[in-house]
């Protein structure tokens, strides 16, 4: 069992690591996804050899688990990083004002998916089953509505205030 593993690892190590340095832009970082890939594949050998490719899984594995890893940094962001000052008004009023003057800047979709899933409260299964959607792509439209209208916002808000703060 063990054999086969070893060799597609071997065989798949250099492109594996060649694309990670790539991505992150970090040899420690890249060191630490291929051990952290290792040790997953390594708690998952006996299933390995009875894959049809096992090297298109390692690719895979290490593709989803290199997202991952972005995805946990996104969210630990440090929110200080975005602190504004106590004299600009509060986020809230700030949204509040510009929302309804942004939204009509929006695609009819984008403005729509928008209004329906984050305003008016309607999930994105309701919203993909009214609208003849897949939820992927129900979410995939959502999550490209939200940057369009976040990118209009924070255009919108630096140019009142003089400064970025992160919507």
């Amino acid at each position: 069992m063990m054999k086969c593993l070893m060799k597609a690892w071997n065989e798949t190590e250099t492109v594996l690591y060649s694309w990670l340095l790539k991505q992150t832009s970090s040899q420690h970082e890249t060191e630490d996804i291929m051990q952290e890939v290792f040790l997953k594949v390594m708690s998952n050998s006996q299933k390995f050899c009875s894959l049809t490719d096992g090297k298109a899984w390692l690719f895979k594995v290490t593709k989803n688990h290199f997202i991952d890893r972005l995805r946990k940094k996104i969210e630990l962001e440090d929110i200080g990083d975005h602190y504004t000052s106590d004299t600009s008004l509060p986020v809230m009023t700030q949204l509040q004002t510009c929302l309804p003057r942004i939204l009509p800047k929006l695609s009819d979709d984008d403005r729509h998916i928008i209004e329906m899933c984050d305003l008016n409260g309607s999930t994105q299964l309701d919203y993909a089953q009214k609208h003849g959607l897949t939820l992927a792509a129900t979410k995939a439209r959502l999550r490209r509505a939200r940057i369009e209208l976040k990118q209009k916002l924070v255009k919108r808000v630096s140019g009142r205030t003089g400064h970025l703060w992160r919507v």
